[in-house]
């Protein structure tokens, strides 16, 4: 019986992103993988029982590593507001480096089998969620953060960081990344309504 070896693995996992990454996972098949592997279709098989099993492996794979890097993120001793700064600013780079992930997110129909994507992203989505949460719970420790409601408030920071990300990387945003995320920064941290002087609110 043939061992089932990690850098195998990682040899049909890289393959089959430069096949999805080219032609979609849709038109791509497990005979174009295992021969931009230089493996057999048996190996392939031995690792990979099939295509979505390989897919839902690739989308994983990057996710599981994203979620790492905002653990490090999380436990750095940096400022809440710095910190969630810097996870919206490692989410852009993540996304617009493996356009797989970004296709999944959107459901993409020429470069996401989305019935497979969905149970990943939905468990990127709970993680993120969970990180915003952790940050803004630093915050209200370190008291650079008031005292607000963590669910909705981490819900709604993910629902906007998401959309104004998407329709940068899919280039219909009206502004620059950096220019929203810098909007979003002061509207967060500082509310929009006027802030009167103290004489006046006596």
């Amino acid at each position: 019986m043939q061992t089932i070896r990690p850098a195998t693995r990682n040899k049909i996992l890289s393959a089959a992103e430069a096949q999805f990454r080219r032609f979609g996972p849709k038109k791509t098949s497990m005979e174009e993988i295992a021969e931009k592997a230089g493996l057999s279709r048996a190996t392939l098989y031995l690792h990979f029982s099939s295509k979505p099993k390989l897919y839902e492996a690739l989308l994983r794979r990057v996710t599981e590593g994203f979620i790492l890097e905002t653990e490090v993120l999380i436990s750095d001793s940096r400022p809440a507001p710095v910190k969630f700064r810097q996870l919206v600013e490692l989410t852009a780079s993540t996304f617009s480096e493996n356009p797989l992930l970004l296709a999944a997110l959107t459901e993409d129909q020429n470069f996401s089998l989305t019935r497979y994507a969905e149970p990943v992203m939905n468990d990127y989505r709970e993680q993120i969620l969970g990180a915003i949460s952790r940050i803004l719970q630093q915050g209200i420790e370190e008291q650079s953060v008031r005292n607000i409601n963590l669910e909705v408030t981490a819900y709604l920071l993910y629902e906007l960081g998401t959309r104004l990300l998407v329709k940068a990387l899919n280039g219909s945003s009206d502004f620059p990344l950096k220019t929203t995320l810098d909007a979003m920064d002061s509207i967060v941290a500082m509310g929009i309504i006027a802030q009167k002087p103290r004489e006046e609110s006596l």
